[in-house]
């Protein structure tokens, strides 16, 4: 039992890491000891939990949702270890959060609503999307969304989010990945301008130059501008949800999609995360699933 409890830990360490070597730094393993944790849980559950190439790791569908059970089951040790010491408070105390604007506006009334809930938990809220320094700023946790997990911290990942491409209804004629050339585009600001759009289909993956029209630094304007009707963009599922269910947007080639990222809890330091920290993590990391299918 123990030797599988510390493989499973093991497994959540290399899909929080995003990579075996991370997570044997991490876990002050040997890298070899860490792949042969995980060939030996793959073996006994008799599935592939993990897609190895030599540039990258990728969890398998079952893999991710093996990552999600187990990372419940632990919470649940965590939370019964805490009961023991009741003294100790979960929701006590100054907890500062930055989250992406978009997602953070989803997840906002969870946040009042716990907020409201305890009133001696004092949640401070940063919606940006920038990247902030966590220790000058104050900050206990930020959610990231990014391929892989930064290199300066510690970080957990919550969820996969993908990005679709879509535009206003009754605008743009596209039929294959190169009509995206012939028509208007709307992008985030931090790409470079030259950038190709980078799409994705179950066996595919494309470059195709765009001409982009309209930039901006926040989910929200993007949104807006293509409600508009100024261009074609991605945009992350959770976030078009609304717009599409109202039809002031539509998906546009609904087999491809943007290269998948991930949405990261950040931490200062990994050495000691507050048990309050920990608790407004698990309360988000609840509500992703819901907002995942746009609820």
């Amino acid at each position: 039992m123990n030797n599988k409890l510390t493989a499973i830990t093991t497994f959540l360490r290399v899909a929080e890491a995003g990579s075996f070597s991370a997570a044997a730094r991490q876990l002050g393993m040997k890298q070899s000891a860490v792949s042969q944790q995980i060939a030996a849980l793959e073996q006994e559950l008799g599935v592939v939990l993990l897609h190895r190439t030599t540039r990258a790791m990728m969890l398998t569908e079952q893999g991710e949702h093996y990552r999600r059970d187990m990372q419940r089951v632990l919470n649940a040790m965590q939370e019964a270890e805490r009961r023991l010491n009741p003294a100790e408070p979960q929701f006590q105390g100054r907890v500062h959060v930055q989250l992406p604007s978009g997602l953070g506006s989803l997840l906002l009334p969870h946040l009042l609503a716990l907020q409201k809930q305890y009133p001696e938990l004092h949640l401070m809220l940063s919606l940006d999307d920038r990247i902030a320094d966590l220790v000058t700023e104050g900050v206990d946790v930020a959610l990231r969304l990014g391929h892989e997990p930064p290199p300066s911290h510690a970080a957990r990942v919550l969820a996969r989010i993908e990005t679709a491409l879509f535009a206003a209804p009754g605008h743009y004629a596209v039929q294959s990945v190169d009509d995206l050339a012939d028509y208007p585009h709307v992008r985030f600001s931090g790409l470079p301008l030259d950038a190709p759009l980078r799409i994705i289909s179950a066996d595919e993956t494309r470059d195709v130059q765009v001409k982009t029209v309209f930039r901006a630094n926040t989910s929200d304007a993007l949104l807006q501008a293509l409600e508009s009707g100024i261009g074609i963009g991605g945009m992350q599922r959770p976030l078009a949800a609304r717009a599409l269910r109202a039809g002031r947007l539509v998906p546009i080639l609904a087999d491809w999609r943007l290269p998948d990222r991930f949405l990261y809890a950040v931490y200062p330091d990994a050495r000691f995360i507050p048990p309050r920290v920990r608790s407004v993590i698990a309360l988000i990391e609840a509500r992703l699933p819901e907002l995942a299918v746009g609820s």
